[in-house]
This record gives structure tokens, sequence and C-alpha cells, in this order.
């Protein structure tokens, strides 16, 4: 009985111990758990390939108005691209005014049985006023750097937090996709 005990304690604390986050850093999106990864693994245990292709078309018809145009590329049960725009999506301090920024970003999605490769890619963040562009890192002469080129401190922290939590609730949500579980729109 212990000896079940312990192993059960001990999957979970596998399970709970992969973070599935993004954190934002001076060279981009990383891995919260392997910082030289620019991609997410999502593990869904139990579910085959085509199960997550199938649930990841599904995440796009159910949260894009036109699926068919956002969708960039695809391979049956193998691969799915997909565009999203984010208006509006934060703000940031141009000499004490504060401009509207939006983000355009590209996510792929890689199958395999029992796990999704989440990657972020071609993202751009800029001001609305159609100005400069938020980066992540750079000069404040160029743009909007999170973290500053010259000596690698964090600038904008609110962005970095705001960026943070935006894909890695994206990655919550699709992940309840991918598993097959409820959504707020079944609950009706």
């Amino acid at each position: 009985m212990r000896k079940k005990l312990f192993l059960l304690c001990f999957s979970l604390l596998n399970f709970i111990g992969f973070s599935q986050e993004y954190e934002v850093t001076p060279s981009g999106l990383k891995d919260k758990s392997n910082i030289e990864n620019s991609y997410v693994v999502i593990q869904t245990p139990e579910k085959n390939s085509s199960e997550l292709y199938q649930n990841g078309i599904k995440y796009i018809n159910e949260n894009y108005q036109n699926p068919e145009e956002v969708i960039k590329g695809k391979t049956e049960n193998e691969y799915l691209r997909f565009e999203t725009y984010v208006p509006q999506f934060t703000k940031v301090n141009n000499s004490g005014a504060k401009l509207d920024v939006s983000m355009k970003y590209s996510t792929e999605l890689r199958f395999k049985d029992g796990k999704v490769r989440f990657e972020i890619n071609a993202l751009s963040i800029t001001a609305d006023n159609g100005g400069r562009n938020v980066e992540f890192i750079g000069s404040i002469w160029k743009g909007y750097p999170i973290y500053n080129k010259k000596n690698g401190k964090l600038r904008l922290p609110e962005t970095k937090s705001e960026l943070e939590n935006y894909f890695n609730d994206k990655i919550r949500e699709l992940k309840n996709f991918l598993l097959g579980l409820e959504t707020k729109k079944d609950d009706w």
C-alpha cells in the first residue's frame, strides 16, 4: 500500500513539476522549465495525434470568427499553424502618454501521441499610432524594449507579466480543448 501511495505521489509531482508555461526573456518567449526551448510541450496522456489534431481544429473553430482565414498551414494529424490578432493588448508609456499596443502572432502546433508542441512565432507587438514596436530587448530610441540592451535590466515589468499571463492562459485553454475537457461554452 505504501509503495502504491509513493508511486502515486511521485507521478503527481512529476506532472505538476512540468510547468508547461512560457517566460519572457531578453531572447524572447522561452519554456519556463527549459529556457533553451522557444516552445512548450503540452502533455496529453492517453490522447493520440489524430484526437489531438481534431481537438486543435475544434479549438480554432470555437475561438475564431473566421477559422478558415486564420489557419495558415496544416498537415492532418501532424501540424497546425494559425494566426491571432489581439487589438489593444496593452499600453506602453511614451514620455508620459499611454499608447495602445496591439499584437499579432502565429501559433504552431505539432502533434504526437500523448503530447503537443506549442510554439509562438512571428510575434509582432506594435503601437496603434503606427509607431514603434515592443521588443524583447533593445534601445529606447528605437522602440519599447522589455529589457534594456545596454545592461539587460528589465524595463517594462508590466508588459512582461501581461505577455506571460496571456500566453500561459492560452496554453491552459488549449490544453483543455486538447484533453476534451468541458469549456465555458459547453456549460449551457
